[in-house]
């Protein structure tokens, strides 16, 4: 029979320690990078568009009834009585400018959504891998090393009690 010259199994154990360490320790970083990833899809692809929807709508109203104001003051029996209505000409300006912005807002969120909902598949991709070798590589292999350590150390026992 060969013999071995087994010194330190602290260190093996060690080893050990360090890989269960190491695996929970990418685990949760994998699992904390996921739910940023998710969270950041989530605004892309919904909270931004629906945002600038709403912020389009109240443009809206908020023309309408700068088109009514001035209408109201534009508005008169005879075409001499008209005043200036500069003010009101001016918000209907305004709220046509942010009718436009939000509009463009809008288009540019959805065309983000679409980059930004590619960009984290690729990376959930790849970190649905480093989660299986999490879960079903790294455990057994502690194990397996687990099982070769406790075999060194009955070995060990054995040969001092020779």
């Amino acid at each position: 029979m060969s013999s071995s010259n087994v010194t330190n199994i602290d260190s093996l154990e060690d080893l050990h320690r360090a890989i269960l360490q190491f695996t929970d320790e990418v685990r949760q970083i994998a699992e904390d990078i996921k739910a940023n990833t998710h969270r950041t899809e989530d605004a892309f692809s919904h909270g931004y568009p629906a945002y600038w929807k709403r912020q389009i709508s109240l443009a809206e109203q908020r023309l309408d009834e700068a088109k009514d104001q001035l209408a109201a003051k534009t508005s008169s029996p005879r075409p001499q009585d008209t005043p200036a209505a500069t003010e009101e000409r001016k918000r209907v300006r305004d709220a046509q400018a942010r009718l436009r912005c939000c509009q463009e807002k809008h288009q540019r969120a959805r065309q983000w959504s679409l980059k930004i909902s590619r960009d984290c598949d690729q990376l959930l991709s790849p970190l649905s891998e480093i989660l299986d070798q999490c879960d079903s590589v790294l455990p057994p292999a502690a194990s397996e090393l687990r099982k070769l350590i406790n075999h060194l150390r009955a070995y060990a026992d054995q040969k001092t009690e020779n």
